[in-house]
């Protein structure tokens, strides 16, 4: 059998036997408890480089509410030109987009191109 003695349980019990008093409940020290788990925030609040600045507020104006961390977005390359237009009409001008959004906002952005030898980019 075990027996399993808390601090405060411990306390009494010294208590009791170096000056035969017991704490009272009301007097002992209470702590604030705060949470083990931090929440994330799903707004996203880092600075945003100008010259994504366009593109970001053209995918949040396409998915609203649903633009946070852990978006998975799959565009073809006609849809991506016409969300967020480039001069280069191919999927790998999105690639500096693509890489800020999985680095810096937890974004997942996959272009598909039907040129393109694996199909998406």
């Amino acid at each position: 059998m075990t027996i399993i003695i808390t601090t405060s349980m411990l306390g009494n019990l010294m208590n009791i036997f170096f000056d035969g008093t017991l704490e009272e409940s009301s007097e002992r020290q209470v702590r604030e408890a705060t949470p083990d788990v931090t929440e994330k925030s799903s707004k996203i609040a880092k600075p945003i480089p100008e010259k994504y600045e366009k593109d970001v507020e053209a995918l949040r104006k396409r998915y609203g509410e649903n633009f946070k961390t852990g978006l998975c977005i799959n565009l073809t390359l006609k849809e991506a030109l016409e969300i967020i237009p480039r001069e280069r009409a191919r999927s790998d001008a999105y690639i500096g987009l693509i890489s800020f959004l999985k680095g810096k906002m937890g974004i997942t952005l996959t272009i598909k191109s039907q040129k393109s030898k694996g199909g998406k980019l």
